[in-house]
């Protein structure tokens, strides 16, 4: 098992996907800011499609653990950032924390199959959203395990989705990174990506 870490000596190993207007690194971390009206769904429920969030990615074929943690700065609804798996533009998942300004949040994953994303969440008190949280993908032959580690059960990964991603066989490449945005038009915070790996398997 090889194990790299991102962040912060290696972020210019990552293809950007939606480049940000504004990013950099300093005091060790990933610095990035939002541009409004970005996003990553799907048809589902709200008919739209958008697919133009922004992601910093690696490309692999194995199974792999990746994890990030991060702080955020959310200002409008739904502003998000965590970690993002794509094997097409009609297959992917992302795993999150939303902000909801009049509380409570969301931590929770977006799975899409055939072009249609669905949203599982939980709520997150809004107490918490400055702080800082973690997330974890596992991928296994397809499978998919979705974790997180926040405050409330700070010493242990917490699973809030097992998925399967429907395009994703005989050891397909699939691109895994980190991702924010913010969906609506005043959008626009910045996440501070303290740290990111990919263990491949």
């Amino acid at each position: 098992m090889a194990k790299t870490s991102y962040i912060p000596a290696s972020v210019e190993k990552l293809t950007i996907m939606n480049e940000p207007q504004h990013w950099s690194v300093a005091e060790d971390d990933l610095l990035v800011r939002t541009q409004s009206e970005t996003d990553f769904w799907l048809k589902t429920h709200y008919g739209f499609e958008v697919m133009n969030g922004h992601v910093f990615y690696e490309t692999t074929e194995t199974d792999f653990a990746a994890e990030v943690s991060l702080s955020m700065t959310p200002r409008s609804t739904y502003d998000q950032a965590g970690l993002f798996v794509i094997v097409s533009e009609n297959c992917w998942l992302k795993t999150s924390l939303e902000y909801i300004p009049d509380g409570p949040s969301h931590l929770g994953a977006v799975v899409t199959n055939h072009g249609y994303s669905d949203w599982s969440t939980q709520n997150y008190d809004n107490a918490h959203v400055l702080k800082p949280l973690a997330f974890r993908i596992e991928r296994k032959q397809g499978d998919y395990t979705v974790l997180a580690k926040t405050l409330r059960n700070p010493d242990e990964w917490e699973q809030i989705r097992i998925a399967h991603l429907h395009e994703d066989f005989d050891a397909a490449p699939v691109k895994v990174g980190i991702y924010c945005c913010s969906p609506t038009q005043d959008g626009g915070f910045e996440t501070r990506f303290h740290s990111f790996s990919i263990e491949k398997r």
